[in-house]
């Protein structure tokens, strides 16, 4: 591991070949100081819809000591990239001593790497180039020199995490570390890399590429159709107007039966650029936008959608235009890079699901709130748009954006173990098995996994996931763990009937879910 500062007690007590598990600061700075001597160093890349996911999987105190990676009850750093703290993390902790499956491990301490940029195929496509001896499985990571990083606050165990902040920049190489990530987790299962799903730099993932990976499904993600918060109000005006949404509903209101819809035919129209003005969207006889009392800027449609090699993007593909699972599927619609005033759809292609958020955000103000971020809202100024998020996204309702139902159902834990919501994936792990790996970092990536998948571990994780409308995030898959008598949800240890793995198959996403060898309750 290269790069990391060793402030001069540190060095001292590597010198005299102590290795002390308590992380210390420097007295001056206040910076935490990393001893390698004394630390795992992982990397971990891909799904950054995933990122909320593995930040609590690492760090919340709610899960149990015996599940947990760190220990929660000792101060947890954390640090975050200079552009918008979401596309480059690195978590700094003491291992939880309570798990027996890192317990005892000759370094007591972990930092590990947490790269979202770029998305699931980051997490997918570097393994097998791994695997292949490619130059190309080393990607861009956050370099954490403590010359170039600034201090937050400090952290309270058990309370609040660390923050550091460091320098970082793809255009400047002193910025940025080259790594090959020691294990991937992408949204959907690598075999989904392909066509236009394929990220930049790198060849479609095929059968024989997904052979070189020990891959395992540990989770069902639940997605969703998040629109800015002007859209939903224009929705809700709308359908409460028609009667689709109850009279005793006002706009603005935050419940479930309130929540606006779209079906899931509306939804391709949009996505694929075949809907271009909010006016097509048709309420009796007035379009959307001219039919709403308070309407953005303009009338054109806007897409905040993902980059090719987004697990995010991948997965609503499968789920509302069963691309690339069939050969005659429509295309999500792309940037085309012309002026608003021609008639297509405006498209705004983004590296990470928080770079979405901005963008929704940004165009729901209307303004360019953060000149620091990937998309810069100069030009449209305000406008309503679509985008595309997991639900581990905005439960506080703290961003400009709102969740729809799909053909009037809530994207709720509730409805997808009822099979009444299909828009969830199944998340999968992944390294290369022939990954060089350093010290005991198997160990703490296979606990990393296990935990990840626990249906205990994930109930707990999704306490920071409930929304207005309803509990949701994720579930143990049924491959894994056990369901309860007639596939009753308990949110206490949650476990989805439903897989893409059925009949021994691995999971495969394109798919259609079925149940694995349970009776239902109707």
């Amino acid at each position: 591991m290269k790069n990391l500062v060793l402030g001069a007690a540190i060095s001292a007590a590597m010198l005299s070949g102590a290795a002390q598990a308590a992380i210390s600061v420097d007295e001056t700075t206040g910076l935490p100081l990393i001893n390698t001597a004394n630390t795992n160093v992982v990397y971990l890349s891909g799904a950054s819809a995933a990122r909320k996911f593995m930040e609590e999987l690492f760090t919340n105190s709610a899960v149990a000591p015996a599940e947990a990676i760190c220990d929660s009850t000792k101060p947890i750093w954390k640090y975050k990239d200079s552009i918008n703290g979401k596309k480059q993390n690195a978590y700094l902790c003491e291992l939880s001593a309570a798990n027996l499956a890192i317990s005892g491990l000759a370094k007591p301490n972990l930092l590990i790497y947490k790269r979202s940029e770029g998305g699931s195929a980051q997490g997918v496509s570097p393994l097998i180039a791994d695997a292949k001896g490619l130059a190309s499985a080393a990607i861009e990571f956050l370099k954490i020199d403590n010359s170039a990083c600034t201090l937050g606050a400090a952290p309270v165990a058990g309370i609040s995490l660390g923050s550091v902040t460091c320098d970082y920049d793809l255009t400047d190489a002193t910025k940025f570390d080259s790594l090959i990530p020691d294990f991937g987790v992408s949204d959907v299962d690598p075999g989904q890399f392909k066509d236009a799903n394929t990220p930049a730099g790198f060849d479609a993932v095929s059968t024989a590429d997904v052979a070189l990976l020990n891959v395992q499904g540990t989770a069902a993600l639940t997605f969703g159709i998040p629109v800015t918060t002007g859209l939903r109000d224009a929705l809700q005006e709308a359908q409460i107007a028609t009667g689709d949404i109850a009279t005793s509903c006002t706009v603005g209101d935050e419940t479930k039966a309130c929540m606006p819809s779209l079906t899931k035919a509306q939804i391709a129209s949009i996505y694929t650029g075949q809907i271009t003005s909010w006016d097509q969207l048709k309420v009796g006889t007035s379009g959307l936008f001219s039919g709403a009392t308070s309407p953005a800027a303009s009338p054109r449609v806007h897409i905040c959608r993902r980059v090719e090699g987004s697990g995010t993007q991948a997965q609503h593909g499968i789920k509302f235009l069963n691309f690339p699972c069939s050969t005659a599927a429509s295309r999500p619609a792309k940037a085309a890079g012309v002026p608003e005033f021609f008639p297509v759809t405006q498209v705004h292609e983004l590296s990470s699901s928080g770079d979405v958020t901005d963008c929704l955000n940004e165009l729901n103000a209307g303004s360019d709130t953060d000149t620091g971020n990937d998309f810069n809202n100069i030009f449209p100024g305000q406008r309503w748009a679509v985008g595309i998020q997991s639900l581990e996204k905005n439960a506080d309702l703290g961003d400009d954006f709102r969740f729809i139902k799909v053909d009037g159902v809530a994207p709720t834990l509730e409805n997808v173990a009822s099979g009444k919501y299909y828009d969830w994936v199944e998340l999968t792990f992944q390294y290369s098995n022939t990954h060089a790996w350093l010290d005991d970092n198997q160990a703490i990536v296979d606990a990393v996994i296990a935990s990840a998948g626990n249906p205990v571990v994930l109930a707990a994780l999704n306490g920071k996931f409930k929304h207005s409308f309803g509990d949701s995030g994720l579930l143990a898959v049924p491959t894994i763990y056990p369901l309860a008598a007639h596939a009753e949800l308990d949110l206490s240890g949650p476990v989805n009937p439903y897989t893409h793995a059925t009949g021994g198959a691995p999971v495969d996403n394109c798919r259609i879910p079925a149940v694995l060898n349970s009776d239902l309750q109707l």
